[in-house]
């Protein structure tokens, strides 16, 4: 794991901002760990400090979801991921790219954290992975959107979804519906339910 992790820790408890910036820091004293102040807008600060990954509450009133915050902040791979310390917050955690505890263990966050750093390194190897926005578009695409109606979600042209989708058929080298379904369900770029419901 060798990319320096810039990480941003929204949460307003010291004692838990500061336990996660000593266990970030123990995984590797490489990484760099800010926390956002209290009274802090949270895009405005995103788009100053540019994180890799991004630690916040999912409840966060000025969150809204992971796409939507990339959208506006004008950074398309930042990793969300979010920081629950109950069951109500983990039914809100879809579209993270992670989620994290209260009650896991040193080893597991380890496990979490070593896994994403390991992800951006391969993506920044070249290798054909899919982008941020490419996530998404396959998303809405396995869940039955039209190209209009991804265009109309994600605020940008038809034609940009166009040509990502050929983009990403032309990555993956998958050409139908059902591949693509398969791979966003393995990739947890789904659940299996969100297909399920559209049915």
């Amino acid at each position: 794991m060798g990319k320096m992790l810039k990480f941003v820790i929204v949460e307003y408890s010291d004692i838990i901002a500061d336990g996660l910036s000593t266990i970030l820091r123990q995984i590797n004293n490489s990484f760099r760990v800010i926390r956002m102040g209290q009274g802090g807008q949270l895009h405005p600060y995103l788009m100053a400090e540019k994180p890799d990954v991004l630690i916040v509450n999912p409840l966060l009133p000025e969150l809204g979801s992971p796409q939507k915050l990339r959208l506006h902040t004008e950074l398309p791979d930042l990793v969300c991921v979010a920081f629950v310390d109950s069951l109500r917050e983990q039914k809100h955690t879809e579209g993270f790219d992670e989620t994290i505890s209260l009650f896991d263990s040193r080893d597991a966050i380890r496990e979490k954290v070593e896994r994403l750093a390991s992800r951006q390194e391969t993506s920044e190897e070249g290798e054909k992975v899919l982008s941020q926005r490419e996530k998404e578009i396959v998303a809405l695409v396995v869940r039955g959107y039209t190209n209009k109606q991804i265009a109309d979600e994600l605020c940008i042209s038809s034609h940009t979804v166009i040509t990502h989708r050929r983009n990403i058929s032309s990555k993956l080298q998958i050409h139908s519906s059902a591949g693509l379904t398969i791979y966003a369900i393995v990739n947890k770029l789904v659940k299996l339910e969100d297909i399920q419901g559209e049915a």
